[in-house]
């Protein structure tokens, strides 16, 4: 990584350049004019020192009060730039080198959300088959009134009171099925619309909270990433 020092020309600060970067640092006119737009050259090198490098003959690089022309320094050397001896600002240098590097991936934890997922599976199912048990309950029932009330017709005359009563029994069990197929049939999708809400707020990213509209498994086959973030997925 090369970093040009020099002069910014417009105000006078101390001007880092590398590749399309720039770095603008100090107060204005606070570097001399006798430090030119491209003075010197800064390589950091593989080992954690620096090389300094001058760009010209006619430009006055120091290090530790000697002049150089290339020379490798470390942090506590004091590099001093032009005539009037600027001394280069260290950490002007090392917040540019930082801000070169890109930033590390974003990860996010979503083992959590194979519980979330196995939970909503769950809670899902008992819905489900409950309401299959339900059913096969009022089948029975609902054969049975109506068996309760057909035997008014199909009994002699002769049992005209068991005839009357069965047909009474078989229209109370088959309105009393009636009404709670009708409340169990509002009671289900409530039940699953909040299943389903529960499930947007907790089954997101934990970065960017966007929710994952597919089961933990083929989340975890098909993405090593958040689709909507990128954050790198910790499985």
């Amino acid at each position: 990584m090369e970093i040009i020092i020099g002069r910014n020309a417009q105000n006078g600060q101390l001007n880092l350049l590398s590749g399309n970067k720039t770095g603008v640092y100090g107060a204005a006119n606070s570097v001399p004019r006798s430090v030119s737009r491209r003075h010197c050259r800064i390589e950091v090198l593989p080992n954690g020192t620096y090389s300094v490098e001058n760009l010209k003959m006619e430009n006055d690089t120091y290090v530790n009060g000697i002049a150089v022309f290339k020379k490798t320094v470390t942090t506590s050397d004091v590099i001093e730039l032009g005539g009037e001896h600027y001394k280069l600002d260290w950490d002007a240098v090392q917040k540019f080198v930082q801000s070169l590097v890109p930033p590390p991936p974003k990860t996010c934890d979503i083992r959590p959300l194979k519980r979330i997922w196995m939970r909503y599976e769950e809670e899902t199912n008992a819905i489900q088959s409950n309401m299959a048990k339900k059913n096969a309950i009022r089948s029975v029932a609902g054969a049975l009134g109506t068996l309760g009330m057909i035997s008014f017709f199909i009994l002699p005359e002769d049992l005209g009171f068991f005839r009357v009563f069965f047909m009474v029994i078989g229209f109370i069990i088959t309105l009393a099925m009636v009404v709670i197929a009708l409340n169990d049939s509002k009671k289900a999708p409530i039940k699953k619309k909040m299943l389903q809400q529960k499930l947007r707020d907790n089954y997101v990213c934990p970065n960017c909270k966007k929710f994952f509209n597919m089961d933990y498994d083929l989340l975890t086959r098909q993405y090593d990433n958040c689709p909507y973030c990128k954050a790198k997925f910790i499985k």
